[in-house]
């Protein structure tokens, strides 16, 4: 049978970002800079082979925390000065994730967070 082998990891992030607003205007544009804790809540290999799913087990070579450097930028629009809407390009750099790797492996994502923002 042919099939295939997926690792999954599922982490819980606590971050600690500074925002610089370069622009505050109706446009405004922020600088991101920060780091996260990272606390690792799932860590499964599974084998995938048709409608079969089996768990095998865990990998052995992730850090149950790990923390990464993050950087972005932020840019809003304000639609009243309580309602804006805001766009963060961030890339994060994670920081001792594995233990006993071999060759040069360095994870990273880079996430586009969004949202409105009401102030009360």
């Amino acid at each position: 049978l042919d099939g295939k082998m997926v690792q999954q990891l599922g982490y819980i992030e606590v971050p600690l970002e500074v925002n610089y607003a370069v622009l505050d205007k109706k446009l405004g544009v922020d600088l991101i800079g920060g780091v996260s804790s990272l606390f690792l809540v799932d860590n499964s290999v599974l084998l995938e082979s048709n409608e079969l799913v089996t768990e095998m087990g865990e990998a052995n070579n992730i850090n149950a925390l790990n923390f990464s450097a993050n950087v972005g930028m932020g840019l809003n629009y304000k639609f009243t000065p309580k309602v804006r809407f805001n766009i963060e390009p961030v890339l994060k750099y994670q920081l001792n994730t594995f233990s006993n790797v071999s060759g040069n492996f360095k994870p990273y994502s880079i996430g586009i967070y969004s949202g409105i923002s009401f102030k009360f």
